[in-house]
């Protein structure tokens, strides 16, 4: 393979990592959120909660959105396990192609 072509393929590699990683950190940030919900839910003791829909607030049962936002939990963990396995094969790709193993 030419040098401008192992060249090309690591800028995109490259590229295509740091699309990763910015990726994880958007689903760290909503991850974090999620568990700051569910944390101060189980500290509450009424029934009902407010969440906010758009520009106004309506009134949900406080289980409703606890199984909601585990289900969105549960999503956000598979999605970020899938993320942390793309970007090893992509470091691992990358590392091969700068050491020029194979």
């Amino acid at each position: 393979m030419s040098d401008e072509y192992l060249k090309a393929k690591a800028e995109e590699l490259v590229n295509e990592l740091q699309q990763v990683i910015t990726q994880k950190s958007s689903l760290a940030a909503q991850l974090e959120s999620i568990k700051e919900a569910l944390t101060r839910l189980d500290k509450y003791e009424g029934d009902k909660v407010f969440e906010r829909a758009g520009a106004v607030f309506v009134e949900r049962d406080k289980e409703d959105v606890i199984l909601e936002l585990k289900g969105m939990k549960e999503f956000l963990e598979k999605s970020m396990e899938s993320l942390e396995k793309k970007e090893e094969d992509l470091r691992q790709t990358l590392n091969r192609m700068l050491t020029g193993t194979s």
